[in-house]
Formats: structure tokens, sequence, C-alpha cells
């Protein structure tokens, strides 16, 4: 293991303040969604399941073998969704860190299984692409699930999961949540000019959403 005692204390804080920051941001609800951080190209440190964001604290987070997800060591039991941050960061040696969560719009596209076109060119050169992909639905925990998100962000720094949420890697936490919310600004922006495109109406609101959005996007 290459890294020092200091940087793993770091690291394990920077999945703390990033458990925090997705509930101030609205990013996350209750204790979904899960977070990761590479230590060197071996191990990495992920969030362990089921525990509330607030109360987590920096030794609670464990230690996971990128090769192979079933082993780990340290901190609690790890979350179902590690194989998916092992897989990316095994693909990908320029990753550092990645999150999945559940915003409020990103979910909405998620549910209705749609590309999204990226339609301004600094979010195409952040998110790495003009369209971003969804992923083959899985139950969470499963190789499908796993299988899928590793599909639909090749080549992208984000992709959808099925009925599910959003995954977004990045080079370090700062940029993963970068390309978070950018992902949320760009799902809002597109659902509702797609909205009031549709019902001619000049204002926005969830209950066109409902209507329109979901009830026929979905079919």
């Amino acid at each position: 293991m290459a890294w020092t005692a200091e940087e793993e204390l770091r690291l394990r804080q920077v999945i703390k303040d990033a458990g925090v920051n997705l509930l101030k941001e609205n990013l996350v609800q209750g204790t979904w969604g899960n977070t990761a951080v590479r230590l060197d190209s071996e191990y990495m440190l992920v969030t362990p399941t089921g525990l509330d964001y607030i109360a987590l604290k920096p030794e609670d987070m464990p230690v996971v073998n990128i090769a192979d997800p079933s082993i780990w060591r340290d901190g609690k039991k790890p979350t179902s969704e590690r194989k998916i941050h092992a897989s990316v960061m095994a693909d990908r040696p320029e990753i550092n860190a990645t999150i999945h969560s559940h915003p409020y719009y990103c979910s909405v596209f998620a549910s209705v299984r749609r590309e999204l076109p990226v339609q301004d060119k600094a979010d195409r050169e952040l998110l790495g692409g003009e369209n971003i992909r969804v992923g083959k639905y899985g139950l969470p925990g499963t190789k499908t699930l796993k299988k899928g998100t590793v599909e639909a962000i090749k080549g992208r720094n984000a992709c959808f999961m099925a009925s599910h949420g959003v995954f977004c890697a990045g080079k370090d936490m700062d940029e993963a949540f970068e390309i978070m919310r950018a992902m949320e600004r760009c799902c809002k922006n597109y659902i509702e000019e797609m909205t009031l495109k549709a019902t001619g109406q000049s204002v926005y609101s969830d209950e066109l959403l409902f209507d329109y959005f979901v009830s026929r996007m979905s079919k």
C-alpha cells in the first residue's frame, strides 16, 4: 500500500464531507447514495452501507480492494454498490472519486430511461460528451446494474442508472461534485424546456412535469 496514514485520514474526511454536502445541496435523500475515493491503484475507500451521513465518522469508511471488492477491511460494512465504483476505477485510471446518488431531476430522467442531450458547450466538456447514456436496468447490488453502469459511462463522466439514479466520476471529489451539480442542472433545464414546449404554458410547475414529462415521455 503506497499511501500514507495522513493521506488516508484526509481522504476519509473527504468522504465524510461529501455525504454531508450531498444532503446540504439536496443531491441525495436520507441514507441513499454512496461515494468512493481511490487510495492507489489497488485500493479505495467507500461509504458504508445504510448509515446516516451526518452521524458517519471518518473511521467508519472501509478500505476495499478494487480488483476484488469482496475483499475489504477496517470501518463498517461497505456499500453494496462498491463493485460499480471499483469497476469504474479499474477501467479508468484517471478517475479518483465517484458518486452515486438520486438528485430530484436526475431521478426523473432515470425513471423514463431517456438519454440526456447536453446543450451547453462547457457542460459537454465537463460531462464528456453531447449525450448522457442510460445503463441497463438492474436491481441494486447486482451484476446487471454494475455492467450497465460501466458500459453507459464509457467515454463520459456521468451516466443514468435506469429507474434508479445517476453515477458521476471525476479526477477528485471536487470535480465529481461539479459533475453531479451539472447533471442536475442540465436535467432540470431540459425537463422544464420540453414540458413548457409540449404544454404551451409559459410558467413551469411540478404539476406540468408529472402531467407531461412522466406520463408521456415514459411511454
